[in-house]
């Protein structure tokens, strides 16, 4: 049976016209020829995008980042010393459109869905306070946790520097662009003496409500799927 199959095989490629076979080879190249994939880093985090151009100015391009910070440190503010943690997170889907009006320009438009797109801060006090003659220890006190996030959506403008696409193999490119975000929004919450603080947190928003640029800048490392 397996010599058969193999023989059949053997028969229907022979079949096949020589200029057919070339035809689909080159159609392959040449898909490829127009395509890159990209490993980048920076502002929004590690990621990988591909790219394909549909035109020889025009190029679309779909990637994911995902990025996170932690920092800790101590402050102190109002005769009150404090540990600190704040962690940030980012994790998006991006598809921008790039308009090449130069080899070694590129005018990117589109937009990021983000999964994750939030920071928290937690502040504990680490020292006793004295107040109307009472003292209370860091644990009365409490915690205070604040926590800023924005919607999913977000659109996306900047400028690429080098091929998007290598000439060759390999290039090194770079984006500088921003993402434009919803207003945020913000709570607070609090324990023990610091439990009634949830009335700032729309205060805080208030404050805040023009933070709303992401700025982006990335290095990219850009492979063409072709040798040529």
């Amino acid at each position: 049976m397996f010599l058969l199959l193999f023989s059949g095989g053997l028969l229907f490629a022979q079949d096949l016209p020589a200029d057919s076979t070339k035809k689909s080879v080159s159609d392959s190249l040449s898909y490829l020829e127009k395509s890159s994939i990209q490993l980048h880093g920076g502002t929004q985090g590690f990621g990988i995008s591909a790219r394909y151009a549909f035109l020889p100015m025009l190029s679309g391009r779909l990637g994911g980042s995902f990025g996170s910070v932690k920092i800790s440190e101590g402050i102190e503010f109002d005769n009150l010393s404090s540990d600190n943690t704040l962690k940030a997170e980012l994790s998006n889907l991006h598809l921008w459109a790039e308009f090449s009006p130069l080899s070694w320009l590129r005018i990117n438009a589109g937009a990021g869905y983000f999964f994750k797109l939030k920071a928290k801060a937690v502040t504990v006090p680490n020292e006793s306070i004295t107040q109307d003659g009472i003292t209370l220890e860091p644990e009365e006190i409490g915690s205070l946790t604040t926590e800023v996030s924005y919607k999913k959506f977000a659109p996306y403008f900047g400028l690429g520097l080098g091929r998007g696409i290598p000439k060759h193999r390999f290039n090194v490119n770079f984006d500088i662009g921003t993402y434009y975000l919803s207003s945020p929004h913000v709570t607070m919450t609090g324990t023990e003496y610091l439990e009634d603080n949830s009335h700032n947190g729309p205060i805080l928003e208030r404050n805040m409500r023009d933070y709303r640029w992401l700025p982006v800048l990335q290095l990219n490392l850009s492979f063409k799927l072709s040798k040529s």
